[in-house]
C-alpha cells in the first residue's frame, strides 16, 4: 500500500513537507505519457523508502545549497532537487 511506502520514506526523510516536495518534483521529472500518474507516484515513494536513494538526494540538495552563489540559494530553497 502507498501508506506503508510513505511511512518507510519518513524514516529516511523526517520532514514530511520536504518529503512531499521531493515526491512531487520527482514525479514530474519521471512522468511518462504511457504511465499512469498513480504508478509513477508509487514508484517514486518506493525510491525514497530506499535509504541509499534518499540519502543521495539529500546530499545533492545540500551540495547545491553550499556551492551555489548567494543569489541562487534563495531560488534553490523552493526546489529540493534543484529544478
Amino acid at each position: 500500500m502507498r501508506s506503508d511506502g510513505i511511512h518507510k520514506a519518513l524514516v529516511n526523510i523526517q520532514n514530511p513537507f520536504m518529503l512531499c516536495r521531493l515526491i512531487s518534483v520527482a514525479t514530474r521529472k519521471c512522468q511518462d505519457p504511457d504511465l499512469q500518474v498513480q504508478d509513477v507516484i508509487n514508484d517514486v515513494i518506493g525510491r525514497f523508502a530506499d535509504t541509499h536513494f534518499a540519502i543521495q538526494q539529500l546530499r545533492i540538495l545540500g551540495d547545491l545549497e553550499r556551492t551555489s552563489p548567494p543569489q541562487c540559494r534563495k531560488a534553490l530553497k523552493g526546489t529540493p532537487l534543484g529544478s
